[in-house]
Order: structure tokens, then sequence, then C-alpha cells
């Protein structure tokens, strides 16, 4: 109790993860054919050269356990001065350390402080308005998928077999003629040691030795008012960005890569990531009261820049950290504009009513309502490297 009342709050957090993974491809690689459809390729499938045009084939798949240790703790006072206003001040301290498959260290992100400061005030000392103010930043949490593939390393192995003799679609074909190693075909010059072998995976992905920790920012500004007995009115404001992001990145167009910050460090070539949020909601609550309750808001948000996040949803592709966004500049063209999840109106409403059937029996009988506007679309066509629905025509989000 100095100069008004304060609560304080104080934690701790130990954590400590493990991810067993055991991948492999159907039939144990994925074929794929040319544009001219003469060649067909197994252009994904584990394996590693032990010499010169000798291939080890890993066909019971590949499979590591990484694993990871996080510590983290808070400290927050919330400070309420003669009724009228209240200040929230904090800070979240947080270390995390990725181990790879063979048990050493990957990443380490220490050191990661997320302030926290909020204002809340009663203009009228009345507890029936008040205006609103926060400011947060954020820290991911870096998932063990990053470890597990970019940390231990996937040896894969391609070559190629002339359609006449392989086609996979064929079964018999595809588990006889497309297996014989005497069909494969030159790939390589003459000059290659290995004329009929590409390595397309490796080992280890090297690390900007500056990695930052991905983060983001969030400010809200708001206010509250009773607009008669129990029932109120708000409206809010809200906007995110994106202050670092971590993901995988070639400079030669998928022979090597490294994990860095797009747009920072030894990346400070490729584009910064863009990701801003911007809504506001206005809100109307009828508090339970007279035997009923009701509440309706609606929400204009726009979601706009050039990453997805951990999830892409143009592919489905589920690898946080080392999503294909960043992975080849011949890929971040068009990649500006509205994202994914730009669902820009949305409206919710609820209403709820209490009726009394006897001596000490009552029942609820309630409803609710969502609409919500749909996503954007996109133009997309296929890389000669990556495949189907990676490469933006248009610029993001001007399909239909």
């Amino acid at each position: 109790d100095l100069l008004g009342l304060h609560v304080l709050k104080a934690g701790l957090e130990v954590g400590y993860g493990t991810y067993s993974n055991l991948r492999t491809y159907s039939g144990g690689r994925r074929f794929r054919d040319n544009s001219s459809g003469t060649l067909f390729t197994d252009n994904r499938q584990y394996g590693f050269l032990v010499g010169p045009d000798q291939a080890h084939l890993m066909e019971d798949g590949l499979h590591w356990q990484s694993s990871q240790l996080f510590v983290g703790g808070f400290l927050q006072d919330s400070w309420t001065a003669f009724d009228v206003v209240t200040i929230n001040l904090g800070v979240r301290w947080d270390n995390q350390w990725l181990f790879a498959g063979d048990g050493s260290q990957f990443l380490a992100l220490p050191n990661q402080l997320s302030p926290r400061a909020g204002l809340i005030f009663d203009p009228f000392q009345s507890g029936k308005s008040k205006l609103f103010a926060s400011y947060a930043r954020y820290f991911e949490q870096v998932p063990l998928d990053i470890a597990d593939r970019a940390g231990s390393s996937e040896p894969q192995l391609l070559s190629g077999r002339p359609a006449a003799v392989c086609d996979p679609t064929d079964i018999k074909q595809a588990t006889g003629s497309c297996m014989d190693d005497a069909n494969r075909v030159a790939l390589n010059g003459p000059e290659s040691p290995n004329q009929k072998w590409i390595v397309t995976g490796g080992g280890r992905t090297a690390v900007d030795p500056n990695l930052q920790v991905p983060s983001s920012d969030e400010i809200m500004l708001g206010g509250e008012l009773e607009v008669f007995r129990d029932a109120r009115i708000a409206a809010t404001y809200t906007r995110r960005w994106i202050n670092y992001a971590i993901e995988d990145m070639s400079r030669d167009e998928a022979n090597t890569y490294f994990i860095g910050n797009p747009g920072y460090g030894i990346a400070a070539d490729f584009d910064k990531p863009v990701r801003d949020y911007d809504a506001v909601t206005v809100l109307l609550h009828k508090q339970w009261s007279d035997g009923w309750l009701g509440q309706a808001s609606y929400t204009f948000a726009m979601l706009r820049g050039n990453y997805a996040g951990l999830f892409r949803p143009e592919t489905e592709q589920l690898d946080p950290n080392i999503n294909s966004d960043f992975d080849l500049k011949s890929l971040t063209v068009n990649r500006n504009g509205s994202l994914p999840f730009d669902r820009n109106h949305q409206v919710k409403g609820f209403i709820a009513r209490e009726f009394e059937a006897g001596h000490d029996t009552k029942f609820t009988l309630g409803g609710s309502g969502r609409a919500i506007s749909g996503a954007p679309s996109n133009y997309l066509g296929s890389h000669a490297l990556y495949g189907g629905d990676e490469v933006f025509i248009l610029p993001r989000g001007s399909g239909e």
C-alpha cells in the first residue's frame, strides 16, 4: 500500500520437451516427371553417397529425436492510485535451447526480455467508464521441427530414368524397372565423379551467429462507457506487427541453405518479413440482470504483408521457421498483399434469457450467431524446383 494499492506477482517456468520423428515417402521415394514427360526422377528419397555413384538408400526412412530446454520467469506490478488510474507494468524473461538429433546444441535463443505495460483510467471516477491502452512484446517459442530437419540433417539423393522404361503410374514398373539401377541415366557433366546421382540434401544447416529471436509487438487502445443500467458499449483498436522471423534461405537456388533473420544479419539482402494486423472492434454488452444477457460485436480487420507465418495455407506446409516463404529469391516475387487470414468483416451476437418453471426451478434459453467475410484468393503457379502453388503469378490477394 504505497500511494495506492499494489498487487505484485512473480512466476517461474522450466520446461523440457522432445520430438521423435520417423519419416519416409510412400514406397520409399517420390517420383516427378520433367516438363516434356520424357524423364522421371525420384526427386525425394532419403539416402547418401558412400563413393562415386555408389548410393546408400535409407529404405526404412529417417529417424531423429530432438529436444529443447526452456527457462522463463516474470515480474508484474498492478498499481491502482486514488481509484482513478490503474497502471500495469511487467517484464518476462525467457531462454530457449534446441538440440539436434545427435544431442548437440543447434540453436541458443537466450535473454528474451518482453516488456508489458498497461494503463486504465476512469475519467468520471464512477466505475461506469474507462479509457485504456497497453503495449506488449511477445517472443516465439520456436517449435522443434527446425531442430529435427535443419539441425539434424536430411540426406537425400536424386536420380532419373527414361519414361520409356519407367512409368511410376504402373505399379509393376514402379516396383520393377523404376528400381533397376541399369535404367538410371546420366544427369551430371562428364567431369563429375557422380554421373547418375545428385545430392539434394545434406548435413546440418548453417546458422547466422547473430541470430535474433522471432518476436512481435502489439498495442491496444480503447474506451468503455455504461450507456444504461448493466449495459455498456466499448470500442478497441489493435495493431500487431512482426519484428524478426527465423527462416531458412538459399542464395544459389536450393543448392545450399542457411538459417537467419530475413532482412537482417547475413540475410540482409532478403526482404524483411512483414505481417501487419490492424483491427477495430465495437462491442455492446448487456450484463446478466433482470433475467437476461446479451452481447453483439463487429470487427473490421486487415492482415497484410509478405509472411504467412508458421503455416503456409497455400500449400498446407507446416514447417515452422523453415517454410518456403523466403527459401529462394525467385519465390519472393509478388508476395506482398493480403495474407491468407485477412478476413475484413466479422459479426458476433449472443443472447440468453432465464425463465422460472416452478419453485426453485429455472432454465435458460440462448442463441448465438457469427458471420465472417471470406479470405483472399491468389493466382498461383508452379516453380521449376519447388513444384505447384509456390509462385504468385499476380500480387498476393489479387484473386476474386
